[in-house]
Parts: C-alpha cells; sequence; structure tokens
C-alpha cells in the first residue's frame, strides 16, 4: 500500500501545478507562445523550400 501512494501523490502534484499554471492567464499564454513557436521551428524547417503556391503560366489568349 506504501508503493502505491506515492505516485498517487505525486500526480496530485503535478495536477495541481498544471491547474494553476493553466488558470494563471500570464504564465498560460507565456508557456503556449513560446511552446508554439518550438513547436513551429521543426515544422518550418522541414517545410524549407516547399512550394505552397506553385508558379502558373499566365493564360494565352
Amino acid at each position: 500500500m506504501v508503493e502505491l501512494r506515492k505516485p498517487v501523490r505525486m500526480f496530485r502534484i503535478i495536477k495541481a501545478f498544471l491547474t494553476a499554471l493553466y488558470n494563471d492567464r500570464f504564465c498560460w499564454t507565456f508557456i503556449k507562445s513560446y511552446g508554439l513557436f518550438a513547436l513551429a521551428i521543426p515544422i518550418a524547417k522541414a517545410f524549407d523550400g516547399y512550394e505552397l503556391l506553385p508558379r502558373v503560366a499566365p493564360p494565352s489568349f
């Protein structure tokens, strides 16, 4: 029973910490902004050289 209490207690501490961060508007905005920026860097590197809209020849009349 002692072995089970430690993970449950750790889970509750982590849950309380994340809830406090989520409910604090400044902290959540800060974490969200930098997290999305950090996520966008590898995505931008993966799409390096990719043409979103390829060139289309002008119509000839």
